[in-house]
């Protein structure tokens, strides 16, 4: 399963990228490679080479990385190996299929810098969109977050009632409510766009486009409330045969917010099409050099955090300003404490096995990192050998192809804590008040060694 989800992750990653560069090899809007150009540099010659070289790069490098992702496909028996092999694959292949955009925009800017092609006003100062830095009275009240927040509260308080063990899922819900509410604030004063000479029109489309995100941040945050909850109902199910039920909904959920994003920016995208085809005075201004490879926007006369992207859909950072900074070097620093951290876990329980141990006072300990446990032999209503284990979801603990390890539901039988090696029979099975566990050691022999021996106590 898991290599069937993280492969469906490299396809999606790749159309992204594909749908993102690839189209910015046609001159549209005034620009070629995010860089303004005027329409008669298109008849350039060297422009020709540059967009054939993009083509030639691009397909080499989708080639290379679908041949290189032929070793994770052969991980799959090893799935810790595989898990660090799809990181270190997925962070190559994002740079690797940037690399021929970002040498087109590199040729592209020296060429027109070359030929002096410079567009409408150079460093344009937008005086005339102070009306739109004002409060936007169209842009959705911020008190429609009361809805989300209610929602990701009421799923905390259900979780508490229910199970306490899930609460760490259903915070999940609250943290991102929060997380929507502020980019919506930072977007919210954003960066205007010139569209046009007509300073009406400039303000009327920077009003309909605060507008349409404003409400897509609520929708946003809305959708995944919801899709926390599913995500919680799958953990609470007791009836495998639902499973398939629940699993098409969080799937579903996944696809909303893209397909939200994408809705957006689009009926942004045709009003602006629409609006400046009847306005007639089309302006393009030339800030090519405070957009760093064509993507990344670097400009500290501009006060704004986020400001539209050039290419694709979305806003980006402006990483001149304190904000930008923090967000772009501390989401490249958590990404690396996320991998570095997630691979050294991995490898850790690879490396090492649950210990069962009996001690002086007729305790059982089973020592493993982060998820031990221990009880008295006195507290043993049932323990008893068995080939099979119940199938069923994990809630909190590690699961591989190879093993399971901490709390887990369990068809039929609930709570339980696994520290089994899987498909190795026998497995020791031993029945608390409240909860169930399920043991077994690598070699079947020790195993049953072991059972005889807690019998005896």
């Amino acid at each position: 399963m898991l290599t069937v989800i993280l492969s469906i992750s490299a396809i999606i990653c790749y159309i992204a990228l594909a749908v993102t560069y690839k189209p910015q090899v046609k001159y549209k809007n005034g620009m070629l490679f995010a860089v303004t150009l005027p329409p008669h540099a298109m008849e350039h010659e060297e422009i020709h080479r540059i967009q054939a070289r993009f083509n030639k790069q691009f397909k080499k490098a989708s080639l290379w990385m679908v041949i290189s992702f032929v070793p994770f496909l052969l991980l799959y028996y090893l799935m810790t190996y595989q898990f660090i092999y799809f990181f270190v694959w997925i962070s190559v292949f994002c740079i690797v299929l940037v690399i021929p955009f970002r040498r087109a925009f590199r040729d592209t800017l020296a060429l027109k810098r070359e030929n002096e092609w410079f567009v409408g006003t150079k460093r344009v100062i937008q005086s005339d969109l102070r009306v739109a830095l004002l409060k936007n009275q169209q842009s959705a009240s911020l008190w429609l977050f009361f809805i989300p927040f209610t929602i990701a509260i009421g799923t905390m308080l259900w979780a508490i009632a229910e199970d306490i063990e899930f609460i760490g899922m259903a915070f999940v819900g609250l943290i991102v409510t929060s997380l929507f509410l502020l980019i919506s604030l930072l977007m919210r004063g954003s960066k205007g766009k010139v569209y046009s000479e007509n300073s009406e029109v400039n303000v009327a489309l920077n009003q309909a486009r605060r507008r349409e995100i404003s409400y897509l941040w609520i929708y946003m945050a809305i959708v995944e409330n919801i899709h926390v909850i599913f995500i919680y109902l799958l953990l609470l199910n007791d009836n495998a045969d639902m499973n398939g039920v629940w699993i098409t909904m969080l799937v579903l959920f996944t696809v909303i917010p893209i397909g939200l994003i994408y809705y957006t920016y689009r009926n942004i995208g045709t009003l602006e099409q629409e609006v400046l085809a009847q306005d007639g005075k089309v302006i393009y201004s030339d800030d090519d050099e405070y957009w760093a490879n064509g993507f990344t926007y670097h400009n500290p006369n501009d006060r704004s955090i986020l400001v539209p992207k050039r290419i694709g859909m979305g806003e980006t950072i402006n990483t001149a300003t304190v904000v930008g900074k923090l967000t772009m070097w501390g989401t490249v620093g958590l990404t690396a404490v996320l991998i570095i951290g997630v691979s050294f876990m991995l490898i850790r329980s690879e490396l090492t096995s649950p210990v069962l141990t009996v001690t002086a006072d007729y305790n059982v300990q089973i020592d493993y990192p982060m998820y031990s446990f221990d009880f008295n032999i006195a507290d043993i209503e049932e323990i008893t050998l068995v080939d099979e284990v119940p199938s069923g979801l994990k809630s909190n603990g590690e699961s591989t192809n190879q093993y399971a390890r901490g709390h887990f539901k369990l068809k039929e039988i609930g709570k339980t804590r696994l520290y089994i090696f899987k498909n190795n029979p026998p497995y020791i099975r031993v029945k608390l008040d409240d909860v169930y566990i399920f043991y077994n050691e690598k070699d079947p022999v020790l195993t049953k060694e072991l059972f005889e021996q807690l019998l005896k106590l």
